[in-house]
């Protein structure tokens, strides 16, 4: 985003926190955009059942970097660049979930299934069999020591972000609501309980939960063949 874009968001949000109101012209740029750039994922991306399923396949298939075979598109889920996004075989993408990898890249391993938040700017890797209702957030405004924290309300060079990629390996779990934090791995197995914040690695076939997140138990190891 360039500087005159920023400083004109960052109007209409202080006229909003004001006034209480969005200008027209916001709501006819914002929907008459999404409808000329691309009529045809304004129409199929909240298409539901099988048609909906299958067109979104169709459509997303020529666009990302990589989508695997029946992997289901649930209708609501926003996506951007496409090229930087890789989905393998017979994973879902849960009904409003959101995949933003502007810089960096998502990576999504087989029979996944996942919701919530992706922020693929630092990079993101989840392995097979992964199941995921969590913010998994590999950019974040940091500490409180002297940048704005206000994230896009403010200009970018007065935040101070921090960049770092996730690793969440295979048959690891992040529950609900929960946060993953720039720079983490989730080992392979472990749990993380919904409303936590992890902000350091989890051991492979643990249990943590909490903020922040911390160790309250062991799970025992899947038994089932790997998923090459």
């Amino acid at each position: 985003m360039n500087k005159t874009q920023d400083r004109e968001d960052t109007n209409i949000i202080d006229s909003f926190l004001t006034t209480g109101n969005l200008p027209l012209r916001y709501y006819m740029q914002t929907g008459l955009r999404s409808i000329i750039q691309d009529p045809i994922l304004t129409f199929i991306k909240y298409l539901e059942g099988p048609v909906g399923y299958q067109l979104r396949q169709y459509y997303y298939k020529s666009k990302m970097g990589h989508l695997g075979k029946n992997v289901l598109i649930e209708p609501d889920v926003s996506m951007s660049r496409y090229r930087n996004i890789f989905i393998d075989d017979y994973s879902r993408l849960a009904k409003g979930a959101q995949l933003y990898a502007p810089i960096g890249y998502i990576r999504i391993g087989k029979r996944c299934h996942v919701g919530n938040w992706i922020l693929g700017h630092g990079g993101v890797e989840i392995g097979n069999c992964v199941g995921s209702g969590g913010m998994i957030l590999s950019v974040t405004d940091t500490d409180a020591g002297g940048a704005r924290m206000a994230g896009p309300m403010v200009p970018s060079e007065q935040r101070n972000l921090r960049y770092g990629k996730i690793i969440i390996e295979d048959d690891a779990f992040i529950g609900q609501y929960s946060i993953i934090m720039p720079g983490i791995t989730i080992g392979e197995g472990a749990v993380v309980g919904p409303h936590s914040l992890v902000v350091k690695n989890v051991k492979p076939w643990t249990v943590v939960i909490g903020n922040p997140a911390r160790e309250i138990g062991e799970r025992e190891k899947v038994r089932f063949p790997k998923f090459k």
